[in-house]
Protein backbone atom coordinates (compact mmCIF):
# COMPACT_ATOMS: atom_id res chain seq x y z
CA UNK A 1 0.00 0.00 0.00
CA UNK A 2 2.78 2.24 0.77
CA UNK A 3 4.41 1.68 -2.39
CA UNK A 4 0.93 2.31 -4.16
CA UNK A 5 0.64 5.60 -2.52
CA UNK A 6 4.10 6.62 -3.11
CA UNK A 7 3.44 6.11 -7.15
CA UNK A 8 0.41 7.76 -7.01
CA UNK A 9 1.90 11.01 -5.68
CA UNK A 10 4.94 11.14 -8.29
CA UNK A 11 2.40 10.36 -11.31
CA UNK A 12 0.48 13.15 -10.06
CA UNK A 13 3.84 15.27 -9.42
CA UNK A 14 4.28 14.28 -13.48
CA UNK A 15 1.34 14.74 -14.29
CA UNK A 16 1.39 18.41 -12.67
CA UNK A 17 4.18 19.38 -14.65
CA UNK A 18 3.27 18.03 -17.59
CA UNK A 19 0.07 20.51 -17.31
CA UNK A 20 1.67 23.67 -17.26
CA UNK A 21 1.13 25.24 -20.86
CA UNK A 22 3.94 27.09 -22.88
CA UNK A 23 1.92 30.21 -22.26
CA UNK A 24 2.03 29.81 -18.35
CA UNK A 25 5.40 29.16 -18.23
CA UNK A 26 5.97 32.27 -20.53
CA UNK A 27 3.91 34.47 -18.09
CA UNK A 28 5.39 32.78 -15.17
CA UNK A 29 7.30 35.35 -12.63
CA UNK A 30 10.69 32.83 -12.74
CA UNK A 31 10.93 32.72 -16.21
CA UNK A 32 13.79 32.96 -17.91
CA UNK A 33 14.20 33.65 -21.56
CA UNK A 34 17.22 32.33 -23.63
CA UNK A 35 17.82 33.40 -26.98
CA UNK A 36 20.29 31.01 -28.99
CA UNK A 37 20.46 33.21 -31.76
CA UNK A 38 23.78 34.97 -33.02
CA UNK A 39 24.52 38.22 -31.14
CA UNK A 40 24.06 39.92 -34.25
CA UNK A 41 20.32 39.09 -34.41
CA UNK A 42 20.10 39.02 -31.12
CA UNK A 43 20.90 42.95 -31.61
CA UNK A 44 17.96 43.28 -34.13
CA UNK A 45 14.88 42.97 -31.28
CA UNK A 46 14.47 39.85 -28.80
CA UNK A 47 12.17 39.25 -26.16
CA UNK A 48 12.01 41.97 -23.21
CA UNK A 49 14.34 40.17 -20.53
CA UNK A 50 15.90 37.57 -22.67
CA UNK A 51 19.77 36.75 -22.13
CA UNK A 52 21.53 35.50 -24.87
CA UNK A 53 23.45 32.74 -24.94
CA UNK A 54 24.29 31.49 -28.89
CA UNK A 55 24.23 27.90 -29.56
CA UNK A 56 27.73 27.45 -30.47
CA UNK A 57 28.81 28.68 -26.71
CA UNK A 58 25.95 26.96 -24.91
CA UNK A 59 27.94 24.58 -23.52
CA UNK A 60 30.68 26.98 -22.28
CA UNK A 61 28.01 29.03 -20.28
CA UNK A 62 26.15 26.30 -18.69
CA UNK A 63 26.75 27.53 -15.19
CA UNK A 64 24.89 30.96 -16.69
CA UNK A 65 21.45 28.36 -16.26
CA UNK A 66 22.52 25.92 -13.51
CA UNK A 67 19.67 26.55 -10.77
CA UNK A 68 17.15 27.93 -13.08
CA UNK A 69 13.76 26.56 -12.74
CA UNK A 70 11.76 27.81 -15.70
CA UNK A 71 14.47 28.30 -18.90
CA UNK A 72 12.27 29.35 -22.18
CA UNK A 73 14.81 28.65 -25.25
CA UNK A 74 13.68 30.78 -28.72
CA UNK A 75 15.87 31.30 -32.16
CA UNK A 76 14.79 32.66 -36.01
CA UNK A 77 12.75 29.25 -36.41
CA UNK A 78 12.97 27.11 -33.29
CA UNK A 79 15.33 24.80 -34.77
CA UNK A 80 18.10 25.64 -32.81
CA UNK A 81 16.30 25.75 -30.14
CA UNK A 82 15.84 22.38 -30.40
CA UNK A 83 18.89 21.47 -30.51
CA UNK A 84 19.98 23.94 -27.30
CA UNK A 85 17.13 21.56 -25.13
CA UNK A 86 18.72 18.93 -26.17
CA UNK A 87 22.51 20.17 -25.17
CA UNK A 88 20.55 21.36 -22.02
CA UNK A 89 18.76 17.75 -20.79
CA UNK A 90 22.30 15.95 -21.07
CA UNK A 91 23.44 18.24 -18.93
CA UNK A 92 20.71 17.91 -16.27
CA UNK A 93 19.03 21.40 -17.14
CA UNK A 94 15.13 21.33 -18.01
CA UNK A 95 14.14 23.53 -20.67
CA UNK A 96 11.04 24.39 -23.12
CA UNK A 97 11.25 25.41 -26.37
CA UNK A 98 9.30 28.51 -27.00
CA UNK A 99 10.64 28.65 -30.54
CA UNK A 100 10.75 31.91 -31.59
CA UNK A 101 10.18 35.53 -30.72
CA UNK A 102 7.46 36.44 -32.40
CA UNK A 103 5.91 32.89 -30.85
CA UNK A 104 6.42 34.24 -27.41
CA UNK A 105 5.64 37.57 -27.93
CA UNK A 106 1.57 36.23 -28.89
CA UNK A 107 1.98 34.13 -26.04
CA UNK A 108 2.70 37.34 -23.29
CA UNK A 109 0.82 39.37 -21.43
CA UNK A 110 1.25 42.40 -18.98
CA UNK A 111 -0.30 42.57 -15.31
CA UNK A 112 -0.59 46.35 -14.41
CA UNK A 113 0.18 45.54 -11.08
CA UNK A 114 3.65 44.34 -11.28
CA UNK A 115 4.03 47.85 -13.58
CA UNK A 116 2.65 50.65 -11.36
CA UNK A 117 2.90 51.74 -7.81
CA UNK A 118 0.15 53.75 -6.13
CA UNK A 119 2.14 56.81 -4.90
CA UNK A 120 0.85 59.77 -2.99
CA UNK A 121 2.95 62.44 -3.93
CA UNK A 122 2.30 61.81 -7.66
CA UNK A 123 1.01 59.20 -10.53
CA UNK A 124 3.18 56.34 -11.94
CA UNK A 125 2.97 55.34 -15.94
CA UNK A 126 3.48 52.46 -18.01
CA UNK A 127 3.26 52.09 -21.45
CA UNK A 128 1.05 49.89 -22.83
CA UNK A 129 0.94 50.78 -26.38
CA UNK A 130 3.27 53.12 -28.22
CA UNK A 131 2.88 53.41 -32.07
CA UNK A 132 2.82 55.95 -34.90
CA UNK A 133 -0.84 55.97 -35.18
CA UNK A 134 -2.00 55.26 -31.25
CA UNK A 135 -0.72 55.76 -27.70
CA UNK A 136 -1.75 53.90 -24.78
CA UNK A 137 -0.73 54.85 -20.87
CA UNK A 138 -2.31 53.38 -17.98
CA UNK A 139 -1.55 56.06 -14.83
CA UNK A 140 -1.99 55.00 -11.33
CA UNK A 141 -2.19 57.46 -8.59
CA UNK A 142 -2.59 56.63 -4.91
CA UNK A 143 -5.42 58.20 -2.02
CA UNK A 144 -4.56 62.28 -3.33
CA UNK A 145 -2.05 61.94 -5.45
CA UNK A 146 -2.56 64.57 -8.48
CA UNK A 147 -1.73 64.69 -12.06
CA UNK A 148 -1.49 68.27 -12.34
CA UNK A 149 -2.96 70.23 -15.08
CA UNK A 150 -2.61 69.60 -18.31
CA UNK A 151 -3.89 69.72 -22.10
CA UNK A 152 -4.34 67.14 -24.61
CA UNK A 153 -3.79 68.25 -28.40
CA UNK A 154 -5.27 64.84 -29.56
CA UNK A 155 -8.79 63.18 -29.02
CA UNK A 156 -8.37 61.20 -26.34
CA UNK A 157 -10.34 58.48 -24.17
CA UNK A 158 -10.11 57.43 -20.25
CA UNK A 159 -11.11 54.09 -19.07
CA UNK A 160 -10.87 53.37 -15.57
CA UNK A 161 -9.67 49.98 -14.64
CA UNK A 162 -9.82 50.25 -10.71
CA UNK A 163 -10.95 52.79 -8.01
CA UNK A 164 -11.94 56.10 -8.24
CA UNK A 165 -10.53 59.64 -8.89
CA UNK A 166 -12.11 63.43 -9.36
CA UNK A 167 -11.64 64.30 -12.62
CA UNK A 168 -11.60 68.23 -12.67
CA UNK A 169 -12.20 70.50 -15.63
CA UNK A 170 -13.89 73.87 -16.73
CA UNK A 171 -14.39 74.85 -13.24
CA UNK A 172 -16.33 71.43 -12.70
CA UNK A 173 -15.89 67.64 -11.05
CA UNK A 174 -16.37 64.53 -12.83
CA UNK A 175 -16.93 61.65 -10.44
CA UNK A 176 -15.15 58.12 -12.03
CA UNK A 177 -15.35 55.10 -10.87
CA UNK A 178 -14.46 51.47 -12.20
CA UNK A 179 -15.23 50.69 -15.77
CA UNK A 180 -16.35 54.42 -16.21
CA UNK A 181 -15.44 55.98 -19.78
CA UNK A 182 -15.07 59.45 -20.64
CA UNK A 183 -13.75 61.36 -23.38
CA UNK A 184 -11.23 64.32 -22.97
CA UNK A 185 -11.99 67.31 -24.99
CA UNK A 186 -8.76 68.75 -26.87
CA UNK A 187 -6.59 71.74 -25.49
CA UNK A 188 -9.13 71.78 -21.97
CA UNK A 189 -7.37 72.32 -19.35
CA UNK A 190 -7.61 69.35 -16.75
CA UNK A 191 -6.41 67.85 -13.90
CA UNK A 192 -7.09 64.15 -11.82
CA UNK A 193 -7.11 63.14 -8.50
CA UNK A 194 -6.96 59.80 -6.83
CA UNK A 195 -9.61 58.64 -4.17
CA UNK A 196 -8.71 55.53 -3.53
CA UNK A 197 -5.94 54.01 -1.97
CA UNK A 198 -5.63 52.25 -5.61
CA UNK A 199 -6.70 54.13 -8.78
CA UNK A 200 -5.88 53.21 -12.03
CA UNK A 201 -7.15 54.38 -15.51
CA UNK A 202 -6.00 54.19 -19.07
CA UNK A 203 -5.54 56.87 -21.70
CA UNK A 204 -5.82 56.26 -25.17
CA UNK A 205 -4.57 59.05 -27.83
CA UNK A 206 -4.83 58.45 -31.19
CA UNK A 207 -2.40 60.02 -32.86
CA UNK A 208 -2.07 62.13 -36.36
CA UNK A 209 -0.76 60.17 -39.30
Amino acid sequence: MKYSITLLLLLLAIVGVKAQTLAERINAKNVTFVDVRTPEEFANGTVEGAINIPLEQLEKQLNQLKGKENIVLFCRRGIRAGKAQDILKKNGIAAVNGKTAAHIQSLQKVNLADELTFRNDRQTTYFVKDGKSIRQVAVALGEGAILKKHTTDVPATLIMVKGEVRFLINGEEIILKDLDTYQIPVEVEHEVIGVQKENIFIITKQLAD
